[in-house]
């Protein structure tokens, strides 16, 4: 950015002298002075606004990538949660199943004692 003003600052200095240096009447000079201040001060806006739109297609291209970005974090996000829901999901109908076996089992248990029981109180 210094070098941009440096150069502007020596082309526009450059322009001064020479066109106060060039023989001319006064208001030949002023008028020749204020087209060339007119001239460069549209340059100067040219260049002003093409460096704002830079800017902003900068900041756009920034906001696209942050966007994306934020896009694939909740995907991987919900992609996680699916995964930790599946794992919470299968360890609760294993879980389950054991109970229910371990369930069934006591019960056959409890069932052949109960036979047993009855058979030795049977008389003969």
């Amino acid at each position: 950015m210094r070098s941009t003003r440096d150069f502007l600052t020596g082309i526009i200095t450059g322009v001064v002298i020479g066109i106060l240096t060039a023989p001319r009447s006064g208001k030949e000079t002023r008028d020749k002075l204020t087209e060339e201040a007119n001239k460069r001060s549209g340059d100067l806006k040219d260049q002003w606004e093409k460096g704002v739109s830079q800017v902003k297609e900068g900041f756009e291209q920034a906001k696209t990538q942050v966007s994306q970005y934020t896009e694939k974090a909740k995907d991987q996000l919900n992609q996680y949660k699916d995964q930790a829901q599946a794992s919470v999901n299968a360890d609760k109908e294993n879980a389950k199943s054991q109970y229910n076996d371990k369930v069934d089992e006591l019960a056959d248990d409890a069932r052949t004692g109960v036979n047993d029981a009855q058979s030795s109180f049977k008389v003969n």
